[in-house]
């Protein structure tokens, strides 16, 4: 089936270039289609744009008329029966594309959508930062905020990587059936840049049809770069809460225990911010700790870097930081083994630690200045 990629744009023309170049390199399926609306750039936006003329269906707006308007406008414009809603500040991998077609299709494979009454009606996909963390794995909901669930996470922990049914997933890569889209109205125009694809997926689930992730689509998302992203957040927020929030399953805590994990509450209210006990096996850890055994010391602080990002809420990262800080004096690194040491003392002083510290600091003393490292 026919599919149309449409992409609302305002300046950051090197963005909306690297977007369109990105899809461009890795599209496979022959009957896709880019509609990108320009709401009136000011930079040099229209002159990169004009690169892919053969490429692309460009629709000019004279005035900046926000996200809402912008992907109803492509959405009218598109004859094709998929509709796949990107935003311009992303660039997509090999495969992203037949992913989320993938994880539609899979679910029910008897259906012969769009005729039938298909039960999933909206597909998001894994977001990545351009470190390669996650930035949206699903939407969930706590009973005070809106969460990218495992933001910051590395992209191979195994919450990431399910397939699962949420209440939302974002619009900054959303694939939504044609037809549904304009049976729905489209993104509701009330809301100004922010909570329209919430609000979308929350009307979308009020008739009956399912929001899915998938983690075998993957989009680099360089995340709000558009001037004036978030200058009407709290007048969404309120929109949205005036119509849904009755609606709204706070189901942060219960995916967490579905995936392993809990938050530590103790930590949270002594040290502050988000702690996660994870049951989830950090195998880069289990790797770092077979190449110290081995003696390979480089490799092995490679791998305690990446188990430190697996869950970079785990408790379990104050073990790992100390365990860096035994192998940098294995190592020789005294300053760099204090300083890793320094950081846990900071969040869980303890009497150990400090005579620990009281101990690095006395071999510091008889290591020659230039012992050279493995």
């Amino acid at each position: 089936m026919s599919t149309s990629i449409i992409i609302p744009t305002l300046n950051n023309a090197s963005l909306i270039y690297s977007c369109i170049k990105s899809i461009l390199k890795v599209n496979t399926i022959a009957d896709t289609d880019i509609i990108v609306i320009d709401n009136a750039s000011t930079d040099e936006t229209k002159f990169l744009l004009q690169n892919f003329t053969n490429s692309i269906k460009l629709i000019t707006n004279n005035a900046n008329l926000g996200f809402s308007k912008a992907c109803n406008q492509g959405a009218k414009s598109s004859r094709a029966d998929f509709l796949i809603f990107l935003n311009n500040d992303t660039e997509v991998t090999r495969g992203w594309l037949e992913g989320l077609l993938r994880c539609l299709h899979s679910n029910f494979p008897n259906s012969n959508f769009p005729n039938s009454n298909f039960p999933t009606g909206i597909v998001g996909c894994k977001l990545l930062y351009p470190d390669s963390t996650v930035q949206h794995a699903g939407v969930a909901f706590s009973s005070i905020k809106v969460h990218h669930i495992y933001r910051n996470f590395a992209p191979s922990h195994p919450a990431v990587n399910k397939q699962r049914e949420f209440q939302a997933v974002t619009a900054a890569c959303m694939l939504v059936p044609r037809k549904l889209f304009l049976s729905l109205g489209g993104f509701d125009e009330s809301f100004i840049n922010g909570f329209e694809d919430l609000d979308f997926c929350f009307r979308a689930r009020s008739k009956g049809y399912k929001v899915m992730y998938t983690p075998e689509s993957v989009v680099i998302h360089h995340e709000s770069k558009t001037p004036g992203r978030h200058d009407h957040h709290a007048h969404n927020a309120r929109l949205f809460a005036s119509r849904w929030l009755s609606n709204v399953d706070h189901d942060l805590d219960k995916i967490y225990a579905e995936d392993g994990l809990r938050r530590h509450l103790e930590y949270e209210e002594k040290l502050g911010g988000k702690w996660l006990e994870d049951s989830n096996p950090n195998h880069f850890w289990n790797q770092a700790r077979s190449l110290v055994i081995s003696g390979e010391y480089v490799e092995a602080e490679k791998f305690f870097g990446q188990a430190l990002s697996f869950n970079p809420y785990d408790v379990r990262r104050l073990s790992i930081a100390e365990e860096l800080s035994d192998l940098y004096m294995k190592w020789g690194r005294v300053s760099d083994a204090e300083q890793c040491l320094d950081a846990v003392i900071q969040v869980t002083p303890s009497k150990r630690l400090l005579q620990k510290k009281a101990r690095i600091a006395m071999m510091a003393t008889h290591l020659p200045s230039d012992l050279s490292q493995k």
